[in-house]
């Protein structure tokens, strides 16, 4: 439903309101791509939802380990295009960009490069796994997320 209210443009404050308020519930029990969906749409719609990414904060050990480069990457924009910084979701990114970078593909990993330089954060692993992937990411990618990143 935020999904669909995100991609409308349509605020819906109390359906916001009701996610904010069982944020705990929905993260705990809520697979990647749905937490994913919720913070994206959250971003997209101006919405801080402090409740809801402090949860995402809390369970970010178990979240980046099941999630897939995409769900992880479009957490990490949300966070950044809020300004929100999440210490722990950071650390864990960094800690599994190897995979992430394997795995994912060009816009994807703009997506966390973009995040970590809106945030001022520093990932000496991302920076690194890029250097090291420079040939695939630039074949594969187009220049605007050449440019980007």
């Amino acid at each position: 439903m935020v999904w669909a209210c995100a991609r409308l443009e349509i605020k819906s404050p109390n359906l916001f309101a009701q996610v904010e308020k069982h944020a705990e519930r929905f993260v705990k029990e809520g697979n990647p791509q749905e937490i994913s969906n919720t913070v994206w749409a959250c971003a997209k719609l101006g919405v801080k939802s402090p409740n809801l990414f402090s949860q995402v904060e809390k369970h970010a050990e178990q979240f980046v380990k099941e999630g897939n480069p995409q769900e992880i990457a479009n957490t990490v924009l949300a966070c950044a295009k809020l300004r929100i910084k999440s210490p722990n979701l950071f650390a864990q990114v960094e800690k599994h960009t190897e995979r992430f970078v394997k795995e994912g593909n060009p816009q994807e990993i703009a997506n966390r490069v973009w995040a970590c330089a809106r945030l001022g954060i520093k990932f000496p692993n991302l920076c690194a796994q890029v250097e090291k992937h420079a040939d695939k990411l630039v074949k594969e990618d187009k220049a605007e997320e050449i440019t980007n990143t």
